[in-house]
């Protein structure tokens, strides 16, 4: 068992987990059961795995320890206090570890018949990025595009806010935003940029036929150049005093209604 916080290798998974800062960090940290069976159910490659005696012990954790042992993986036993060391929750659950991130390209959304493809433009707070990939996944979204001033979405709270919903979309790092409207516009891929106020009522919008859609930050919305390439502009009706919709509840409403007119 380890109980040492110097053990080399809880040191390594802790730099994981505290640097998710970085853009493009390749290795992610993953805690919890059901994030866990989540990734294995995607095939993510798990790079290590920590648990304690108290999970261990717990019959329903058995069939997760169990998949991993059959990859070939050996989940090492942590001390309570090197697992508190490890969580990035308040109540750690007795399992965390590493996951390697999986490189998509654009050439993948190539491959995608008829693509639906979120554009994150922005988004600031990973909770709020991970709850657009949450929703994204949920209604048939094939990519999730990451502009550059986005919070990095293989962060803990980002990865625990999507639900293990980032396991099972292609996420694709983009570059220069007009580089990435020219390569939409040469696949027939509309772009649509939602607005607060001004833009086609989504109700109207061709949902469809192939379309890539932005969501920006909540605050300031998506960045004026952004918006000067879209093909559309939409917004989302609205009868109440409120003058906008957070960023996630946008992206919950707008792919609800792609979903209703595509199925």
């Amino acid at each position: 068992m380890i109980a040492s916080l110097s053990n080399e290798k809880i040191k390594d998974a802790v730099a994981v987990k505290n640097n998710h800062g970085r853009y493009r960090n390749d290795a992610f940290f993953i805690e919890g059961t059901r994030l866990f069976t989540t990734a294995l159910d995607a095939g993510v490659a798990i790079q290590s795995v920590f648990f304690t005696y108290e999970f261990a012990v717990k019959e329903a954790n058995t069939p997760v320890l169990e998949r991993l042992d059959k990859l070939g993986l050996t989940p090492e036993e942590v001390s309570p206090k090197v697992m508190e060391k490890l969580s990035d929750t308040q109540t750690p659950q007795g399992i965390a570890g590493i996951g390697a991130r999986r490189n998509f390209t654009f050439a993948d959304i190539d491959a995608a018949a008829n693509p639906q493809i979120v554009i994150c433009d922005g988004i600031k707070d990973p909770g709020n990025l991970g709850a657009i990939i949450r929703t994204a996944e949920a209604f048939a979204t094939d990519t999730v595009v990451i502009l550059p001033n986005t919070s990095n979405p293989y962060a803990p709270k980002a990865i625990r806010a999507s639900a293990g919903g980032i396991f099972n979309v292609a996420v694709v790092y983009a570059g220069a935003k007009r580089e990435l409207a020219s390569w939409l516009k040469d696949r027939g891929i509309r772009l649509i940029v939602t607005v607060p106020e001004g833009g086609t009522d989504i109700r109207d919008i061709d949902m469809a036929s192939p379309f890539a859609v932005v969501f920006g930050e909540e605050a300031v919305g998506a960045s004026p150049d952004i918006i000067n390439m879209a093909d559309i502009t939409a917004t989302i009706p609205m009868c109440g005093m409120t003058g906008s919709l957070n960023a996630a509840a946008a992206a919950a409403v707008f792919l609800y209604e792609s979903f209703r007119k595509r199925h």
